[in-house]
């Protein structure tokens, strides 16, 4: 009823979403909020989006305009799938690829028809994830890592402690990558209806120039964006009425205006919050964009609280996106969550990553949601220190000291551990290690050998974890929040209110003030280097591992 109104309020046929840049996981905020903006699309409005055209029967389709995307796999996959579900209920999804390469051809794969920029370069030439070995430039500077991972798989210290991969981390990489190879390459063949092996063979004949493309199928027509949409007019053979984001979003928060209103005079109408949050694990606050996001565990948990103790809200879906950080941050995060998951139903949503630290997080919920390209594991835990003394000798620095106590100096960066110093360290390392295998044991129900088999710092896809017991289902958002409205014990039939609440990623800096935004970002970084190195054990999934 309310749907129906609102597109006789405006009335549109068809939905056109430009992606580009980065899709937020959380929303952000301007400094100054009553100057204008524009504001960047989160994961959870093309979840909403997605689902409004699924149910609408005046929605007769998606036009999908895609470029330079700046997102991981499992939110690439997660669009992709939208998209597709909505081509399987009959409306019609139509894609534009104005540049890209594998993300942008994996999400236009769910389309019927794809068409390219006359100038695009389709640059569709298979997956690679990237290490990056640093010892040899260290050893350069006179820079000693004394960095170990407890798990044959923690391989995180080898970006500064060795010039080559170790097997075991060799064989980690080749499974993953061959694991979201085999659902790139299933992906594509279900959209394009073309053979497994036959995309195989075009990848490796890529790049394409938008007429090679066009002659192997892999998209359907040239031109430029005007052209495309003229192009769509005569395979629709209706007169597209068309709809932004922006436009539709106002229109889809003065529904849910409405069912809050009607919400607050019927009490048997349910609320699932979402609450999401992205980035490394700290101590203290959420704050920080993009690269310099972090969670903070004070954040976090108060707003849990907030959420524990409302209650009209019967259930919570977290939304995770991180590769660890502060293995008591996480600790505290875990322990928080168990204890709301015992009174109130909680489920966990993984975006791209969520691992180590962030995994760890998850275990405190009553079921876990993943994508298949999640990646997701790491149960490991590293240490150590960098030894800077060469360095200092090359600079004419000299450090002197003056100590209390045998082990004073143990994580000074002026000079190795000594053999009782490193003992102590494997013990306190082994100890953490096992309470967090053992917490994967008590929550995942499994033996405990079978959960340290599955552990030793091993990162797996979202797919594989599920195999393994690690999580419960394979989806997104969506997915997560009937989960939740399952374990509330809330009617199948009745369709909750679901609230999306997420701390602000900070500052959107507007080209005014592009100097406070370096100073802010340069600062938010240097104080999660601070936090992290005063903590000697971290739960932190392998640095720069870059799949794309």
């Amino acid at each position: 009823m309310i749907d129906k109104l609102l597109t006789k309020i405006r009335q549109y046929n068809f939905i056109e979403i430009e992606l580009y840049g980065e899709i937020l996981e959380e929303e952000e905020k301007s400094l100054i909020p009553f100057l204008p903006g524009t504001k960047k699309l989160t994961i959870w409005d093309l979840e909403r989006i997605f689902y409004h055209a699924s149910i609408n029967p005046a929605v007769i389709g998606l036009l999908i305009k895609v470029r330079d995307l700046k997102i991981g796999l499992a939110r690439a996959e997660a669009i992709r799938r939208s998209m597709f579900e909505l081509r399987e209920k009959g409306k019609d999804v139509f894609a534009y690829i104005e540049s890209g390469g594998n993300i942008e051809y994996l999400i236009s794969s769910a389309a019927e028809k794809i068409y390219i920029s006359p100038w695009a370069v389709l640059n569709l030439i298979g997956l690679k994830a990237e290490v990056v070995l640093l010892k040899d430039s260290l050893d350069k500077l006179g820079i000693e890592a004394q960095l170990k991972g407890l798990g044959e798989y923690k391989s995180a210290p080898e970006t500064f402690t060795r010039n080559s991969m170790s097997e075991p981390n060799r064989r980690m990489l080749n499974s993953i990558i061959e694991d979201i190879y085999r659902q790139f390459i299933r992906n594509i063949s279900l959209g394009r209806k073309i053979k497994d092996q036959q995309i195989k063979k075009l990848i490796d004949s890529g790049p394409f120039t938008p007429e090679e493309a066009l002659d192997s199928g892999l998209v359907d027509g040239i031109g430029y964006g005007d052209e495309f949409e003229t192009k769509i007019k005569e395979i629709s053979n209706i007169q597209i009425k068309d709809i932004k984001p922006k436009s539709l979003l106002r229109l889809l928060n003065i529904k849910d205006f409405i069912r809050n209103i009607i919400g607050k005079f019927k009490s048997n109408l349910p609320v699932i919050a979402i609450l999401s949050d992205s980035g490394m694990i700290t101590h203290g606050e959420s704050k920080g964009t993009g690269g310099a996001k972090i969670i903070g565990s004070e954040t976090i948990t108060k707003m849990l609280d907030i959420l524990a103790k409302d209650r009209t809200i019967k259930a919570i879906v977290l939304r995770i996106l991180s590769p660890g950080g502060s293995g008591i941050a996480s600790d505290l995060i875990w322990h928080h969550l168990k204890t709301i998951s015992n009174t109130k139903p909680v489920v966990v949503s993984m975006s791209d990553v969520a691992a180590s630290g962030g995994y760890m997080v998850a275990l405190g919920a009553n079921k876990i949601v993943a994508e298949p390209l999640t990646l997701t594991g790491s149960i490991g835990i590293i240490s150590g220190k960098f030894n800077l003394k060469h360095l200092y000798e090359k600079l004419g620095v000299v450090m002197e000291s003056i100590k209390r106590g045998k082990s004073a100096l143990m994580f000074s960066n002026y000079g190795k551990f000594t053999q009782n110093e490193e003992e102590n360290l494997d013990k306190i390392m082994k100890t953490l290690y096992d309470q967090f295998v053992s917490k994967v044991a008590t929550e995942r129900r499994m033996d405990i050998e079978l959960a340290e088999r599955i552990s030793r710092g091993r990162v797996w896809t979202g797919a594989q974890a599920k195999d393994l017991g690690l999580i419960d289902e394979l989806g997104g958002i969506n997915v997560a929040i009937q989960v939740a409205k399952k374990e509330a014990g809330i009617p199948e039939k009745t369709i909750p209110i679901v609230k999306f609440i997420s701390k602000p990623k900070g500052i959107q800096f507007s080209p005014i003030s592009k100097s406070m935004a370096l100073s802010k970002h340069l600062e938010i970084i240097i104080e999660k280097l601070y936090q992290l190195q005063s903590e000697n054990v971290l739960t932190l999934m392998p640095f720069w591992i870059n799949f794309r």
